[in-house]
């Protein structure tokens, strides 16, 4: 007779080892950057054997892809669908750069990931043609700068030069803000860019 019931076995949720992998290795890439991170590297952080690893990942190419869409899908997806609600075009991409300085604020790993690993290496880019994160940026403020040009929020320009501009001018931003220790003030100065490109930068009486 059993005096006492067997007890019973916890449930344990399965681990989610692809996101646990992806996590690790976002942090990783940010620290290391992308060349001097090994495979090895990332399976340390993450806690997980170098053959799990290889269970999700083909190679460390396919790994960085997989982490750049993690980051669009989990953190800038996110921001854009905030700032959806806003119907003014130009107050909607404004909202956008602040709540996307107020990410890399709260985790400085996605602002190094971002910074570092838009900008890879030649090689790299040639055996990942498809890789262009630059590119998810530009079509946004495309789509944001032509929805205002044919509202008349704005005057007509070439909706591809002015992209560059916009996304050059944050992106240099979040680049400074990295490099200075993140002394920077990001949101007066995202709020002074905007005001320059809203007046133009001729005299008023030259307009």
């Amino acid at each position: 007779m059993q005096l006492y019931p067997k007890p019973r076995k916890k449930s344990v949720m399965p681990t989610d080892y692809k996101t646990k992998i992806l996590v690790a290795a976002i942090k990783v890439f940010a620290q290391k950057g992308y060349v001097n991170t090994t495979m090895s590297d990332i399976a340390i952080h993450a806690k997980v054997g170098i053959g799990t690893l290889y269970n999700y990942f083909k190679n460390k190419d396919d790994l960085l892809l997989q982490c750049m869409k993690k980051v669009v899908d989990d953190e800038i997806s996110i921001i854009q669908a905030e700032a959806e609600p806003i119907k003014d075009p130009i107050e909607r991409l404004y909202d956008f750069f602040v709540r996307h300085a107020e990410l890399v604020v709260a985790k400085p790993y996605i602002a190094k990931f971002l910074v570092v690993e838009l900008r890879q290496s030649e090689s790299f880019y040639k055996r990942n043609p498809s890789f262009n994160p630059m590119q998810y940026y530009l079509d946004y403020i495309a789509k944001l700068l032509q929805k205002a040009m044919d509202k008349g929020r704005i005057r007509t320009f070439d909706v591809t030069a002015l992209s560059y501009i916009i996304f050059g001018a944050m992106d240099m931003l979040l680049t400074q803000w990295f490099i200075s220790g993140k002394t920077l003030e990001l949101k007066p100065l995202i709020q002074n860019i905007r005001t320059i490109l809203g007046m133009g930068l001729l005299e008023d009486k030259k307009r």
